[in-house]
């Protein structure tokens, strides 16, 4: 039995476009184990934590019957697939390349669970609908369901998370734009958290080590996750969406997707608690936090 690691050759989170999360080399590594019967057994390991859509590309094949395959991996190892040969008699030969991409593919929204607002409860705050970086600043079209929200603030606040979930991502790697007047940048302190249903929420602005969470940590509502940072010359500011992973055409009868599909993140406008009640957020309005023992 021959052990053979093929390491990753494509790692992309293929995030929203105005996003600045980087790939991360070798975040996930396949082993083949090839087994006496000549049928082979493809296995992961994952080094970060939360859900990835893993798809491989087969090439060069033979004695196989396989092009595509794609699963959504979510443990720190596991079982992929298992490769069988057409001929008992011959070895499978094959090439492969595989991509990880964050978040599992469609997944089942709770459209009826309620968000807290990102401050500390009873907080005044006015909503801005952030603008499409991709769409201003280099002429690529907006996503027809863009939804991202801004909040300004004249201090350094302290972020809260809105929802339940784990820290699946964290960049922490740059000083803040205080001396400048800028009107946008992409180099921001960023956390991601991944939700039970599969959204993701993006807080994207805090102070240059002053995240208080850690990768891999459960936080649940109202969990501290950093301080703010100065945006501008003018003001502190803090970005946030909703997001999750959705892909056009998948073959769900053999699991394996078809060779046009694509994957790509969708905006998710959620309900949030204020204290006028349940609201959808309306950019240029004023919301107040608002939690209690109940929610």
């Amino acid at each position: 039995m021959n052990n053979k690691i093929l390491y990753l050759l494509i790692v992309s989170f293929f995030l929203l476009s105005n996003s600045n999360l980087s790939a991360q080399s070798q975040n996930i590594t396949i082993l083949s184990i090839e087994n006496s019967d000549r049928s082979v057994d493809l296995l992961y390991e994952k080094k970060n934590p939360g859900s990835y859509t893993l798809t491989l590309e087969f090439s060069n094949l033979s004695n196989c019957n396989v092009s595509t395959y794609e699963k959504v991996v979510s443990e720190d190892s596991g079982f992929i697939m298992k490769l069988e040969p057409l001929n008992k008699d011959q070895d499978i030969t094959y090439s492969m390349r595989y991509s990880a991409t964050l978040g599992a593919v469609n997944p089942k929204i709770d459209n009826l669970f309620r968000y807290i607002l990102p401050f500390k409860n009873g907080k005044k705050i006015k909503i801005f609908e952030s603008e499409s970086a991709g769409e201003k600043y280099f002429g690529l079209k907006k996503s027809v369901d863009w939804k991202s929200y801004a909040v300004a603030s004249n201090k350094p606040d302290t972020v809260y998370s809105m929802r339940k979930g784990i820290v699946v991502l964290i960049d922490n790697q740059y000083n803040d734009n205080s001396l400048l007047d800028a009107q946008f940048t992409s180099r921001r302190n960023q956390v991601v958290i991944e939700h039970e249903d599969g959204t993701f929420a993006m807080y994207k602005g805090f102070q240059k080590d002053e995240i208080f969470v850690e990768l891999g940590q459960t936080v649940n509502q109202q969990t501290e996750l950093g301080i703010i940072e100065k945006y501008n010359l003018k003001s502190y500011r803090l970005d946030f969406d909703v997001f999750y992973l959705s892909q056009d055409v998948v073959n769900s009868q053999n699991n394996q997707s078809s060779p046009d599909a694509k994957n790509t993140y969708q905006y998710f406008p959620p309900v949030f608690y204020t204290q006028d009640g349940r609201k959808r957020l309306e950019s240029g309005k004023e919301y107040t936090v608002f939690v209690n023992e109940n929610i």
